[in-house]
Parts: C-alpha cells; structure tokens; sequence
C-alpha cells in the first residue's frame, strides 16, 4: 500500500533547521495574538461602568450590564481574532501565561466589586474613585500581562517547553 507522506529516508530532516522553523512559527503565533491598544483601554472602561453601576443601587444596573455585555463581547472577539475557540483544551493557557499580571488585576476588580456591595450607602465618590482604579488598573496592567504571555509563549519552544 502506498502511503502519502513525504517521509523519503534517502532524505533525512535536519534538526537545526526544524527547530528554526519551529521557533520562527511560535514567534509569528505570539505575535499574533498581541492585542490591540484600544481593546485593554475598552476592557477598562467597561469594568470601571459595571463597577460604578453595581454602587449606584437600582439606577445602576444599565451600567452593569453594560459591562458584563460589553466584556462578553469583547471576549468572543478576542476569541476569533486569535483562533482560539472554546473547544480548544488550552484555552487558558494564554491567561495564564500572563498570570501574575492577569491576577492582580482580577483581584483588584473583585475588591473594588466587594468593596461598592459591601457599603451600600457609600458616597458617589467612593464609588466613582473605586471604579476608576478598577479600571485604570485593568486598563494598564492588561498589556503588561500580555506582553508578559507573549515572551513566555515566544520562548516557550526555545527552553524546551520549560516553564
């Protein structure tokens, strides 16, 4: 039976220039997903609203949903812009990649969310200035978490897969 392969042993692989070629693909790939400037800027505002809308009581929920619609949107974009779909097993592999960032920036989200629950009757400044660090920080310390998963993707194949 014939087979299609290109497999010819009379011509054996070079190893050096497959790794090349391997490493020039994983670089062109974290290139690839760089996100753009304008989506953490987006990503930012639409957390500081759902954060100021989840203080503001009852008037706020347009604000909420705002957010919560606008960061889901933003998501499924994201998704398709990079080819990663949800039935990909490694579909967090590039969040966490970027992990240390990615957390303090969740967690700075979720306090500023507990902290304008918690205190019901807090001042329209509070709430406003908890929803602008919210905000800021996401805003600022999502290119930093993605530059960060970007090295780490790019150089994942030169270390041997070390992490």
């Amino acid at each position: 039976m014939e087979s299609q392969s290109n497999d010819n042993p009379s011509s054996p692989v070079d190893p050096v220039a497959a790794f090349r070629a391997a490493t020039d693909a994983q670089a062109a790939m974290a290139a690839r997903v760089r996100s753009p400037w304008w989506l953490h800027v987006a990503r930012g505002l639409l957390v500081a609203a759902m954060v100021g809308g989840l203080g503001s009581g009852t008037e706020g929920s347009a604000w909420v949903l705002l957010g919560v619609v606008g960061l889901a949107t933003l998501a499924r974009w994201r998704t398709r812009q990079v080819g990663v779909t949800r039935a990909n097993p490694e579909r967090w592999r590039f969040i966490a990649l970027g992990a240390p960032w990615s957390i303090v920036s969740f967690v700075a989200v979720v306090a500023a969310m507990v902290f304008v629950v918690a205190v019901r009757d807090a001042p329209t400044w509070q709430v406003a200035t908890a929803a602008a660090v919210a905000g800021v920080l996401m805003a600022a310390l999502g290119p930093v978490a993605d530059h960060a998963a970007r090295t780490r993707l790019s150089s994942d194949l030169t270390l041997g897969g070390a992490r």
